[in-house]
């Protein structure tokens, strides 16, 4: 019985389950997903090799004349030949000045006494130079500064040792062996003191210089920087340029003129301009330099301290500008800069350079050309052709001869 009351339990619960009308619940089971595996086709590669940059190939610098800036077909590499020559009034003209390449004007030694070293890159095309005289030992700076070969009358004792010590190349002109060699003869044409005669041969000196077993090839760098126009952008107008030379009582006046037609500045000195005694042609220059230094004298001859450089002014193309000028060594050339320090360009052709002490005076001006006058009405008007001319003289008499009539 008690058997039959259970199962009886039992089946109630079971039915009383099934009555509910409810869904079953899905438990969320955690899954954990397989790590896909993904492969990558090889693909070729679609870059270039990169290379290095190369620099785009720099051509060779333009070979020029180291002293005037003319284009070459090849490097210079021979010597620059110096003549010293007189500047005393009393032994001008000078000849062959316009064939050099630079001339250097300063006071050599008291009294007075102002010289040239006239520069040649070319001095055998040169037929005469003078006239020349004796070397002094500020010439001997200069020629150390270029690695000049200097020909000269002669000189002082003080001078000419001096050139040794410093191991100068030069020689004395101013004799029969060197006459007859060919590099120097005596004009007795213009009258001129004795001493005052003397005349280089340009393709004389460099042969004797040869003989003498002087090297003729060096390269150097002589400092000076060209352009084909050195007109200074910034200069101030100096049709006229006044440099007055003074040392102590000493005083030389030299005037520089541009000359437009000329495109350079006319040498002027003495109340003259300078020409050449044999040519006639005008002594005028591209480039003017003016060098202030620091100058001593140690009782008869001058020198220049010019390691401790200095200042100074530039003129081309009829404007200037300012300068200062440097010196590495007794062996270096001059380097030139305008003040903002910037290498100066001269212009290509020939150089005047002064080279003068700080208490020089140096003036420059603008020159106004003198007022043309101003061309006349008629000049101005139309022509008037004879036709018209003649009508108008034909009108103009019966129109008078009409008012006589009215009036009378």
């Amino acid at each position: 019985m008690k058997r039959i009351i259970a199962l009886a339990l039992v089946f109630a619960l079971l039915l009383c389950g099934c009555g509910k009308n409810e869904e079953p619940q899905q438990l969320a089971v955690p899954t954990t997903a397989a790590p896909i595996e993904t492969t990558t086709a090889p693909t070729e590669a679609t870059t270039e090799p990169t290379t290095e940059p190369t620099e785009a190939p720099t051509e060779p610098p333009i070979p020029r004349n180291p002293l005037n800036g003319e284009i070459l077909d090849e490097p210079f590499t021979g010597r620059v030949f110096a003549n010293t020559v007189s500047n005393l009034q009393e032994n001008l003209p000078h000849v062959g000045v316009i064939h050099a390449d630079m001339i250097i004007e300063t006071f050599v030694n008291m009294n007075n006494v102002i010289r040239c070293l006239a520069l040649f890159t070319d001095i055998e095309s040169v037929e005469a130079i003078g006239s020349t005289r004796s070397t002094r030992p500020i010439f001997n700076d200069i020629a150390q500064h270029y690695d000049l070969i200097v020909s000269h009358a002669g000189g002082s004792g003080t001078a000419l040792e001096d050139a040794r010590n410093r191991g100068i190349d030069n020689f004395n002109i101013d004799s029969w062996v060197v006459q007859e060699a060919g590099a120097s003869y005596r004009d007795k044409e213009y009258k001129r003191a004795y001493e005052n005669t003397l005349f280089g041969i340009g393709s004389g000196i460099k042969a004797y210089a040869e003989a003498q077993g002087i090297p003729m090839e060096l390269e150097k760098d002589y400092g000076f920087r060209f352009t084909e126009d050195g007109t200074p952008e910034d200069g101030e107008i100096a049709d006229k340029v006044t440099l007055n030379f003074i040392y102590g009582r000493a005083k030389k006046e030299t005037v520089m003129v541009y000359n437009a037609k000329l495109d350079k500045y006319v040498w002027n000195q003495y109340g003259k301009e300078m020409t050449d005694q044999i040519t006639g042609d005008i002594e005028a220059f591209t480039n003017v330099i003016i060098m202030q230094a620091e100058i001593t004298n140690n009782g008869i001859y001058h020198a220049a301290d010019f390691c401790a450089g200095g200042t100074g002014y530039y003129a081309n193309g009829g404007k200037l500008v300012p300068i200062f000028w440097t010196c590495a060594d007794e062996d270096s050339a001059f380097e030139f800069f305008t003040n903002d320090g910037e290498p100066l360009e001269l212009g290509v052709g020939n150089t005047y350079i002064a080279i003068c002490s700080h208490d020089s005076e140096i003036t420059y001006e603008e020159v106004i050309p003198p007022e043309t006058e101003p061309p006349t009405e008629a000049a101005t008007e139309p022509a008037e052709t004879v036709e018209e001319t003649a009508a108008e003289t034909t009108a103009e008499t019966l129109s008078i001869d009409e008012t006589e009539d009215c009036a009378g």
